[in-house]
């Protein structure tokens, strides 16, 4: 989808009126740069199931569900959910990208280095130009953000013939804000709106998502996050509780974290990407005194603690991992692992991460599990897209990672705004 402005060029290659896979492409007479270039899940599901998997990065690009992102040289990440990341295993030698934290993305991309499936493609090759997101000299303006994926960037460009804020994934409002403040704002001193309005920036064209205006149901508010978790604490008390988080979701960890130091439970982490995201977020932003972790290969952040001793004493511990463990640790668990409890996390709607929980919950049933499944949005509400508009003010709206772009046009025009016509 194409869009122009003055003499600057706007193509939405992937993600208008979809869910994820975003690639925005800005292009005038003196510049060319592209934000994000992510996985089309949705896409990928046509094509790929546990028995196909992808043979190269190459079939993924000729399947469409991946973009032609080795044309460009300049290359912006919002943020490190694959749906924005993409493969970047065809980035041409020379390619400048500029990632949200380099160091926190050197440690997010280490496993898939070292993986035996299509995921290691995720990996960039040698010769693509790493740089944080903040040492640029593109016009290029990051405006932090709270998404479930940390950290998160909205863009702001100005190519000098127009000015325009693409939103990556955004939220305004999260559980960790209201548990504990003062960490929030360690993590997140100010808001995207308040920056915006200290910085005193002007946008003619907002590219903006609007993820839950495709949801089918809309996710739990914040406050009614944390009463269903401690609702679920206080009833499962004497069991042993199992946590699947995701390890870039810095917010959503730390509140969970938080929720067991303040029970007096001890958390122990399993899966080496947990592992050691979350070493990195304590020793950033010191959430928990203390923690072990299950003994796995060379990741050892935290003291090892013994299968046997959760078995002795299920209800002092909260064991943090990835869903696909939980499935396997219910197995060696056995017995304990009847009525034992699983809270299963997810941020993000399915278009997002391509996930099927449908054989997960066959394992949870057989294995005795209680299973509470919870999602907090990693994206703002629809209501909150009036305060969005009326802080930014733009000139035109274009909308993006949705599937109800007519709907959300609709909405922008009784609120006093006007949607931008493609050409």
């Amino acid at each position: 989808m194409e869009f122009k402005f003055n003499n600057t060029k706007i193509e939405i290659k992937q993600g208008f009126n979809e869910i994820g896979g975003n690639f925005v492409v800005i292009e005038n007479k003196e510049n060319k740069v592209v934000f994000d270039q992510g996985i089309r899940f949705s896409r990928f599901k046509k094509f790929y199931n546990v028995n196909i998997q992808p043979s190269s990065a190459s079939e993924l690009r000729r399947l469409g569900i991946i973009p032609p992102s080795n044309e460009y040289d300049k290359i912006f990440i919002s943020h490190l959910h694959l749906d924005h990341l993409g493969v970047l295993h065809l980035l041409n030698v020379g390619t400048s990208l500029f990632v949200p934290d380099k160091d926190i993305f050197e440690k997010f991309i280490e496993p898939y280095k070292e993986s035996n499936t299509w995921t290691a493609y995720i990996s960039p090759p040698i010769g693509v130009n790493v740089f944080d997101i903040k040492d640029n000299n593109e016009n290029v303006t990051p405006l932090s953000v709270e998404h479930s994926a940390y950290p998160a960037y909205s863009l702001y460009y100005n190519n000098g013939d127009v000015k325009i804020l693409y939103s990556g994934d955004l939220r305004l409002s999260s559980p960790l804000r209201i548990l504990d403040p003062q960490l929030h704002s360690r993590i997140h001193d100010k808001t995207i709106l308040e920056e915006y309005e200290e910085k005193g920036l002007d946008t003619d064209v907002l590219i903006i998502e609007g993820t839950n205006f495709s949801s089918a149901s809309s996710p739990i508010q914040p406050h009614y996050f944390l009463e269903q978790i401690n609702n679920i604490f206080d009833s499962h008390e004497n069991s042993l509780i199992m946590i699947s988080a995701d390890p870039i979701d810095l917010e959503g960890l730390a509140t969970l974290l938080l929720i067991v130091k303040n029970r007096n439970k001890i958390p122990v982490f399993l899966g080496s990407k947990l592992v050691k995201m979350s070493s990195l977020w304590n020793s950033r932003f010191q959430i928990i005194d203390k923690a072990y972790q299950f003994e796995e290969g060379n990741s050892i952040e935290f003291e090892i603690l013994d299968e046997e001793e959760i078995k002795r004493s299920p209800q002092d511990y909260v064991i943090f991992t990835v869903k696909g463990n939980l499935i396997n640790l219910g197995r060696e668990l056995s017995d304990i692992s009847k009525g034992s409890v699983i809270i299963s996390l997810s941020t993000e709607t399915k278009s997002e991460t391509g996930e099927d929980e449908s054989v997960e919950d066959n394992w949870y049933r057989t294995l005795g599990f209680i299973i509470y499944r919870l999602r907090i949005s990693g994206h703002y509400y629809p209501y909150e897209l009036k305060q969005i508009l009326n802080t930014i003010k733009p000139k035109k709206v274009i909308p993006i990672h949705t599937e109800a772009t007519s709907v959300m046009c609709e909405y922008v025009k009784k609120l006093g705004y006007t949607c931008a016509s493609p050409l």
